[in-house]
């Protein structure tokens, strides 16, 4: 679902499309990459991770030109916040743990202008064949899209609210459950929670539970 493979269409048809109508659209590239995780290690200790990204440096709108985007502001937590957990972590009975949003980027939908992908031709179903140049419509906020992170971040936001996580004031992704006394950083997609070593599965579980 990331990708709507229901809207192919030939790209000549959805640009002229958008000009007769006035619509700004946004056409990308969709391609996997592979990297090798602890390259600088022996070979025994290389990990191969793979990932499928949005080529967000050459999207192009319906006119050819460079594509305007939102450019939401995320502003993940700074080390400064990171290390007040680390202090809050070591008081005692505290404790801190670290954690990973799975698939972070793709559990929010991706606003803004319809953005349309190209797919590889081995990620194309057999029946694209009888397009020429076939593209489908992006829902939801893939990495490399230079809005996804934006996204993301409204939507990691709103889910940690309903599961009693408040914001701290002038300090972006760092909130406070004030039942549990938990501290939580997020960076990305990456958290770091500090408190009570009693309650730090019951904070995790809330995050979890809301998940999409």
């Amino acid at each position: 679902g990331t990708w709507d493979l229901s809207t192919v269409r030939e790209r000549a048809s959805v640009k002229r499309e958008a000009r007769e109508t006035g619509k700004s659209v946004i056409f990308g590239l969709v391609f996997p990459i592979c990297v090798i995780k602890n390259s600088e290690m022996e070979e025994e200790h290389h990990v191969y991770k793979g990932r499928i990204v949005f080529q967000g440096n050459n999207a192009k709108d319906q006119d050819g030109r460079a594509a305007k985007f939102q450019e939401m502001s995320s502003a993940p937590a700074s080390m400064e916040a990171g290390k007040v957990g680390d202090a809050y972590g070591l008081v005692g009975g505290n404790a801190t743990q670290q954690a990973d949003a799975q698939q972070a980027y793709i559990q929010c939908d991706l606003g803004g202008d319809e953005t349309w992908v190209e797919l590889p031709k081995d990620l194309q179903p057999a029946d694209w064949s009888r397009f020429r140049d076939p593209v489908c419509i992006l829902r939801k906020s893939l990495y490399g899209h230079p809005d996804s992170g934006g996204y993301w971040e409204k939507h990691c936001e709103s889910r940690l609210l309903e599961a009693g996580f408040i914001p701290i004031d002038s300090w972006r992704s760092c909130f406070w459950h004030k039942r549990l006394k938990l501290y939580l950083t997020v960076y990305v997609d990456d958290f770091k929670m500090s408190g009570p070593k009693g309650n730090l599965d019951e904070g995790w579980a809330l995050i979890r539970g809301l998940h999409p």
